[in-house]
């Protein structure tokens, strides 16, 4: 059984199912995934993640031959050709969540706590429901509550940063905007901040000229008591992590908006004026341990890194691969998983590692003189542009 109805959860059914398994998926929402996630960009591990799953490659997104940086005014300064294809988290789940049989993914079960006796695994949802399995697969994301019971001393650390974001519809946007950045991986690099866009589908997956809309991040520094103020509701209650996007305070989002004005190229500010922003904050961890008994950790329960890499789904799908490859060329399950946590384990953990390097551009908590020397190099633009979601990034890391 699968805890977790997302990307990972869906890579390591088709995975599983593949080698002869019998697999459950629980999700804990009522409702179907959608609209949950913006833009995704993509690397070869996730291409082949999808197509070996059954997923495919059809319609995936918006292909981009180069990368630009503007300056203050909007005026490019430089510009690297890297084409890439640009999707969306709508796109993803909507392809994998075909390759599961309605009957066989249950949506409505919150996960509770599991009992184990060394064959197998017991698990109990709320409502009272138990269901008994050969092995459960926690794919819950990074508040992984899989995790918080076999493992509750590993915590996603914050970043000491966070993101506002939005994805504002093409044709809302000026002309200008349309022309100069839109067809683009877009940068704006002002002083301990990053902003990056880029196109995505529209609405349904319509990747028609005019009905796309573009993907807007932008990074600012803020220490855990900001954090903390931001976390505030519109009601006024205190959020542990962050905030519901309808219940972000009015208040901050027009000082948002106001210290954009300040700083922004004209492009970027007609994006945010086009769009409602929301928040999410930075975190990053990896679980020493990804096999506890009869219990698999994959995706972002077993390790998070931080978005500079685009890497998420890429790790999800490499994940639930090599979980199935390794059950599937063992004779026995707690040998398979033995050997899943030797090949993945350090992937994930490289992976974070890496993610906090481009971190270091922020200036954040720079302790080391290997993180220094990083954030100098990193406040080159052309450095940046090098190196920021760019495919095959493991091989020089």
């Amino acid at each position: 059984m699968i805890i977790g109805g997302s990307m990972s959860g869906l890579f390591t059914a088709a995975f599983l199912r593949q080698i002869g398994w019998d697999v459950d998926v629980y999700e804990r929402s009522t409702v179907e995934l959608v609209g949950r996630g913006a833009g995704i960009t993509t690397h070869p591990e996730l291409l082949e993640a999808l197509a070996r799953s059954g997923a495919g490659l059809r319609d995936l997104g918006v292909a981009v031959d180069k990368r630009i940086t503007l300056d203050r005014h909007g005026n490019v300064i430089a510009e690297k050709r890297l084409p890439q294809i640009l999707t969306s988290w709508d796109r993803l789940q909507r392809l994998m969540r075909e390759t599961i049989d309605a009957h066989h993914y249950h949506l409505g079960h919150s996960f509770e706590r599991l009992e184990q006796d060394g064959s197998g695994v017991l698990a109990y949802f709320g409502g009272g429901r138990r269901e008994r399995a050969d092995l459960l697969v926690g794919a819950d994301g990074i508040r992984s509550t899989v995790r918080g019971q076999i493992a509750s001393a590993v915590q996603p650390v914050y970043s000491g940063y966070f993101i506002w974001r939005g994805a504002p519809n093409e044709s809302d946007l000026h002309p200008h905007t349309r022309e100069s950045i839109f067809p683009y991986f877009t940068f704006y690099l002002p002083e301990q901040q990053q902003v990056i866009g880029y196109p995505i589908a529209g609405l349904n997956n319509d990747l028609r000229p005019g009905r796309r809309r573009y993907n807007f991040i932008w990074y600012r520094v803020g220490n855990a008591e900001a954090l903390r103020r931001m976390c505030v509701d519109e009601s006024g209650e205190q959020h542990a992590y962050s905030v519901p996007p309808p219940l972000i305070r009015r208040d901050l989002i027009e000082q948002m908006r106001a210290d954009a004005e300040e700083i922004m190229p004209p492009q970027f500010l007609d994006c945010l004026r086009n769009t409602r922003p929301f928040f999410t904050p930075i975190y990053d961890f990896s679980t020493p341990q990804l096999i506890f008994g009869r219990v698999a950790l994959v995706g972002d329960a077993a390790s998070s890194a931080r978005p500079h890499m685009g890497f998420g789904m890429a790790k999800a799908g490499g994940d639930a691969q090599a979980l199935a490859q390794a059950l599937g060329t063992h004779d026995d399950i707690d040998g398979g998983l033995a050997d899943y946590h030797r090949v993945r384990q350090p992937i994930g953990e490289r992976i974070m590692l890496h993610g906090r390097k481009l971190g270091t551009h922020l200036g954040v908590n720079l302790q080391t003189d290997e993180e220094r020397a990083m954030w100098r190099l990193l406040q080159d633009h052309r450095a940046m542009m090098d190196r920021i979601a760019v495919p095959n990034f493991l091989a020089s890391t």
